[in-house]
């Protein structure tokens, strides 16, 4: 009997034919060892992304991305590319945010178009959070915070929350 019985996920009707109306999906948590990053952590800034690109950063987002985060400026550090860490989420399957404090130790996050909430960290979108001592933002994608001034501006105002630039001196 060489027959394939499992029902791709890409074919619903036949789904909802043999398990009726009610279908749950359960994403299973994963561990991973190693996690594909660009830049130094640091500052342990992570950025968490997700898209099919082969960069880690997508290249017409790249400078967008790099004024962003060398505006960054406090008392303690200016930050550059060894400053942060970022992280394309899309080929890591059910990773979860204990895996990802383990890899990185952030201090600083921010969820790019990545819903946090999907990881275990409770936050809303364009907002922030404070999970088990790490500053969290969770913005819309960078495509989309790049097409937007009024998303610009909002991202710019919590990040100087976050690093904590408005204070004077």
């Amino acid at each position: 009997m060489d027959q394939n019985l499992i029902i791709s996920e890409n074919n619903p009707e036949a789904m909802q034919l043999l398990l009726g109306s009610e279908l749950y999906l359960i994403e299973e948590s994963q561990w991973y060892e190693d996690i594909k990053s660009e830049g130094g952590n640091k500052y342990r800034f992570l950025n968490i992304v997700s898209h099919g690109g082969d960069d880690i950063i997508p290249a017409n987002h790249r400078d967008f991305f790099f004024r962003m985060s060398n505006a960054i400026r406090t008392d303690r550090f200016t930050m550059d590319a060894d400053g942060f860490a970022v992280v394309n989420v899309l080929d890591y399957k059910g990773l979860k945010w204990k895996n990802l404090e383990k890899l990185f130790s952030p201090k600083y996050c921010i969820f790019w178009g990545v819903d946090p909430n999907k990881m275990g960290v409770p936050c809303k979108l364009n907002g922030g959070a404070v999970h088990n001592g790490c500053r969290i933002i969770y913005m819309d994608s960078m495509e989309q915070v790049f097409e937007n001034d009024a998303s610009k501006r909002l991202l710019w105002d919590m990040v100087k929350r976050m690093f904590d630039m408005n204070k004077k001196p």
